[in-house]
């Protein structure tokens, strides 16, 4: 039962002891009225019955007189008072018989109402006769009239003398009725103060510890306050982060758009050398790449926060993965003058993860060491076994994490330094995105730093797989070229026709742009029924629609397409283009009908390697069909 407040308490104790005096007096009510009832019929027995059938006796006696008199008489001055007496009678004998319970009585209630009826009649027979007839009344007074006055009087006096008789017998009972009534009020009247006084005691106990849980109430009410104001603090706290956050995805997001605009109107104004034009389009595909991976960062947290993030979970090596990482990053650590030292043990064995995700982890410790570690520091790499678990440490002499800071470090979000003055990028979403990869593959991740300026380590543990035996492969994937615009090498795509289907008119014209200096025919469409209308007069060899355009999207058009006959394009080879990169949206594009999907933006070398891939056109210069 839920503790009850003070007020509440002594508001039941005196609905309680209310009820209780109600009730004492409704059943002190009774029972004096029971005993006023006895009383009675002790002091009286069954009196009020015997008066009345005296009565009954006398106005029967009576009425046997004034018939007599008015048959002596021979007049008429005594009919209304025998008629009156014999109504009287019935009157009064019908009252009693009507009141009295005992058979009895009543039988000889009954007999007194026959017999009366019959000297009635009898007077009545002998009046007529007066009437009619002119003689003296003597010779008309009939023995009938004498017969039935001494039947009358004879069942009056038995009645009379029955009550008088019940009287008697009824005297002992109602005694005994006035003991029980006396012993009904003496035990409600004991049990009564009884129940006053638990319900005093009760009362008096929940005061007391109604007080007790008022204090600790208060002491409660005070915590649950400062808890509040903790809650509070933490929101606010939660609210300037996430404004903080918006901010710096602002600044990140505009940031690389700013040299993009200026080095595309420089190409534009045609005022630029080979070597600028070069540079120009090095540093708007390094900041174009910039962004790809802040959107995918924020994907990410996105899939995080929806719980759908996924992962492809194999038997896979770490070194092979974290060479690849090591040479990617290669190009920024020699531009920050930093030495990369790697200690891999070739034996700790294999885990099961998504080689992609893990990949990712380990970039984003590398980028970030390399990143906060001043130049002609040291970033180290360092994979080995530990009883059942796989360690990948991530060592640097960079800049190292506050104390205060280092509980906070994984949270998304949060950022060492925020603000217009942090000295550098990100959204500081990499390290939350790399704990939630790390939980999904049954690890962890954990951060060292002695302080500020003495460096920091990432620890990353994975389980040992069980049974290692031979890896499964190589991931499936796509291949993504990595290559810079001035080592571009695009594959030849000779006479190959190509569709491009997008309701974006610039879309169109950049890849419209890119397979034809591959040597393709192309035809753009922008939209799927205008896409249609070319399958009638013109059959592609490659389809690339978008998914997403107004009207009929991407899955409405493949669908189409696979009604037409082979001859008419019906098989034809086609590449989904589209912003949506779930595992769900790529579910739905396979199943519809396409061969390959790439999210946008694609890069250039993957989308003709793809297309390539397709029609069997992989080398420079090959014009197979």
């Amino acid at each position: 039962m839920a503790e009850w407040s003070f007020q509440r308490k002594l508001f039941t104790g005196v609905i309680l002891i209310g009820v209780l005096a109600i009730l004492t007096s409704v059943g002190t009510l009774l029972a004096a009225r029971r005993l006023i009832e006895s009383v009675t019929r002790v002091s009286s027995g069954e009196g009020r019955d015997l008066v009345e059938a005296r009565a009954l006796q006398l106005a029967g006696d009576r009425s046997i007189a004034d018939v007599h008199a008015c048959l002596l008489s021979g007049g008429k001055d005594f009919v209304s008072a025998a008629r009156m007496g014999s109504h009287r009678v019935r009157e009064l004998a019908t009252q009693l018989r009507a009141r009295v319970s005992d058979p009895a009585a009543r039988t000889a209630l009954d007999a007194v109402l026959i017999a009366e009826r019959a000297h009635q009649d009898a007077y009545l027979h002998t009046l007529a006769r007066v009437d009619t007839a002119n003689g003296g009344t003597g010779e008309l007074y009939p023995q009938p009239v004498l017969a039935s006055g001494v039947g009358l009087d004879q069942a009056l006096s038995a009645a009379v003398s029955y009550f008088e008789e019940l009287r008697g017998r009824s005297v002992l009972p109602a005694r005994a009725a006035v003991n029980r009534a006396q012993a009904v009020m003496l035990g409600i009247n004991i049990a009564t103060i009884a129940l006053l006084v638990v319900l005093c005691g009760v009362l008096a106990g929940a005061l007391s510890r109604s007080f007790i849980e008022q204090s600790t109430a208060r002491a409660r009410a005070e915590r649950g306050q400062s808890a509040a104001r903790a809650s509070l603090t933490e929101l606010e706290t939660a609210s300037h982060l996430k404004d903080e956050f918006l901010a710096t995805v602002s600044h990140e997001l505009r940031n690389p758009l700013a040299p993009i605009l200026t080095w595309t109107q420089l190409l534009r104004s045609g005022t630029l050398d080979a070597e600028k034009s070069r540079r120009a389009l090095e540093v708007i595909e390094r900041n174009v790449q910039s962004q790809v991976q802040l959107i995918d960062d924020l994907v990410d947290v996105s899939r995080v926060v929806s719980g759908k993030f996924r992962l492809d979970v194999r038997p896979i090596d770490l070194i092979p993965i974290i060479r690849g990482v090591a040479e990617a990053h290669l190009p920024a650590s020699d531009a920050r003058q930093l030495r990369l030292q790697f200690v891999l043990d070739d034996r700790a064995g294999l885990i099961s993860g998504d080689s992609e995700r893990l990949q990712q982890v380990i970039a984003n410790l590398l980028s970030n060491a390399i990143k906060f570690t001043p130049k002609g520091g040291t970033v180290q790499v360092v994979l080995q076994r530990a009883d059942s678990q796989i360690e990948v440490s991530v060592i640097d002499t960079g800049i190292g994490i506050d104390p205060a800071f280092l509980p906070h470090v994984f949270e998304p979000f949060r950022q060492g330094s925020a603000g217009p003055m942090r000295r550098h990028s990100g959204l500081g979403l990499g390290l939350s995105i790399a704990r939630h990869i790390m939980e999904l593959h049954g690890g962890e991740i954990v951060a060292h730093s002695a302080g500020i300026g003495l460096g920091a380590k990432f620890t990353v543990s994975l389980p040992v797989l069980a049974t290692t035996g031979e890896l499964a492969g190589p991931a499936r994937r796509h291949p993504v070229a990595r290559d810079t615009l001035a080592e571009l090498r695009l594959g030849r795509l000779e006479g190959l026709r190509i569709l491009l289907v997008d309701d974006e008119p610039l879309a169109n014209e950049s890849l419209q742009a890119l397979f034809e200096s591959c040597g393709a025919e192309v035809k753009t469409s922008s939209s799927a029924s205008q896409a249609l209308s070319v399958f009638k007069h013109w059959t592609p060899e490659v389809l690339i629609s978008d998914i997403a355009m107004p009207g009929e999207d991407g899955y409405s058009l493949i669908r189409k397409v696979r009604l037409l006959p082979a001859g008419r394009g019906g098989t034809v080879p086609a590449v989904a283009l589209t912003a949506h990169a779930k595992i769900e949206d790529r579910i739905t594009i396979l199943s519809a009908g396409f061969q390959m999907y790439l999210a946008k933006p694609a890069d250039p070398n993957e989308l003709v390697a793809v297309v390539g891939s397709l029609t069997n056109k992989r080398g420079p210069g090959d014009s197979g069909a």
